[in-house]
């Protein structure tokens, strides 16, 4: 049983961690605000301030000019360059590896390119590239509070080990175990799904930022699906939440690589618009070369990108009738088709619908690019700390604002 020195001394964490989280939520908010907000005295945030400062968390700004006499109020902000986040994502041909600030802005990046359907090769360049970002100059004097790694297909999130991954031919590889080998020293180390990740860019740093119901289609040489509800991460029992892309649309259409037929991969994935073209032309097409087409007024890029997008719509309203979103998010390669292929998509979303004139429902394009589930692994990183953040470190100081 807890004494009361015990208690107190929870309740001081508490507070502290209340504070931490409203700073980030609220930047330049004064003491007053973080009183009134979370329902404490303005003693007790002076004394989680003073704490919070020396620890390296926060520091004070300029005085606030106050209309009221006594001391001026000073708004308070995050220390963002004492500490920093990494998130990788392993792609098929491409591992990138990121580290950034509280809000999302990329202080390091490395990257490498291969066959990464051999695990063996996937492990080695993983390392180097988090090596990589771990001796950049601009993360020298910075605690690194975690590691977040995306992979493409669902994980068995308590122990690291990817279940199944098609695209990369993975099946029950112990991934946390395995990098842990190779990098002892990473804290916090966090393995997910890529789009479960994808979705934290959106939650945590995009323009949506905390929207308590989130869609995010990750659409790169397959489909993946994250979904935020009630601001949580909803993974299923198994964690095969959000595997969207290998459910069937046409059940007598194209074989996927899951074995099964008609998949929605099959329809309007990178590879699935690639393979359309390469059959009526002949000629193979990257994602960059069908973007050029479509500029070009191309017709039969034209087309193809219609029928894709007018699949894609009727995917995502049967999805809409499902869980009924506020915003969806297209992201991966496909969202630099957005300017093409939102149009029918959305013409298609509301054709199937049910109680449209009764919904406000957003498709947007994702706004963090290529790098938006490496972001979204450092986001839930954040995340993951922001909300169980009693047990603070000391940070080191004098990092850079890169």
């Amino acid at each position: 049983m807890r004494g009361i020195a015990g208690e107190k001394t929870l309740l001081k964490r508490l507070n502290r961690s209340a504070i931490l989280r409203l700073v980030w939520a609220e930047p330049d908010i004064s003491r007053s605000a973080v009183a009134e907000q979370i329902g404490i005295t303005k003693s007790t945030v002076s004394q989680g301030v003073a704490e919070l400062e020396e620890m390296g968390w926060l520091k004070s700004g300029a005085s606030e000019s106050v209309s009221t006499p006594g001391r001026p109020s000073l708004p308070l902000t995050l220390a963002v360059e004492n500490f920093a986040l990494i998130g990788a994502e392993i792609r098929v041909g491409q591992i990138n590896v990121v580290a950034i600030d509280a809000y999302g802005k990329i202080i390091s990046h490395a990257q490498s390119s291969g066959d990464y359907r051999q695990v063996s090769q996937a492990l080695e360049h993983l390392e180097q590239n988090i090596r990589a970002v771990l001796i950049d100059q601009n993360l020298k004097n910075r605690t690194v509070l975690g590691v977040g790694i995306g992979v493409p297909g669902p994980v068995d999130i308590v122990q690291g080990l990817v279940l199944r991954a098609p695209n990369l031919g993975w099946k029950r590889i112990a991934l946390q175990t395995m990098i842990l080998e190779r990098l002892p020293e990473l804290p916090n180390l966090h393995v997910d799904n890529d789009a479960n990740f994808a979705v934290f860019a959106e939650y945590m740093f995009g323009q949506h930022k905390q929207s308590a119901d989130l869609l995010y289609l990750y659409i790169e040489t397959g489909i993946g699906g994250g979904l935020i509800l009630e601001h949580r991460l909803y993974r299923g029992r198994r964690g095969f939440a959000g595997e969207i892309g290998h459910m069937t649309v046409l059940p007598n259409g194209a074989r996927c690589s899951c074995g099964n037929q008609g998949c929605a991969e099959t329809l309007f994935s990178a590879w699935a618009l690639s393979d359309a073209y390469k059959k009526e032309t002949g000629r193979e097409v990257s994602i960059e070369e069908l973007l050029g087409l479509l500029e070009q007024q191309d017709p039969i890029a034209k087309r193809l990108i219609s029928k894709a997008g007018m699949y894609l719509g009727l995917f995502l309203g049967s999805l809409a009738n499902v869980f009924d979103p506020r915003l969806i998010i297209i992201g991966g390669q496909f969202s630099r088709l957005s300017k093409y292929i939102l149009e029918p998509a959305d013409k298609e979303i509301h054709k199937r619908l049910f109680g449209d004139e009764f919904r406000s429902i957003r498709l947007e394009p994702c706004a963090f690019g290529s790098n938006a589930a490496a972001i979204g692994a450092a986001g839930y990183v954040w995340n993951e700390f922001l909300q169980n953040a009693e047990e603070l470190p000391q940070l080191k100081r004098g990092g850079t604002k890169a």
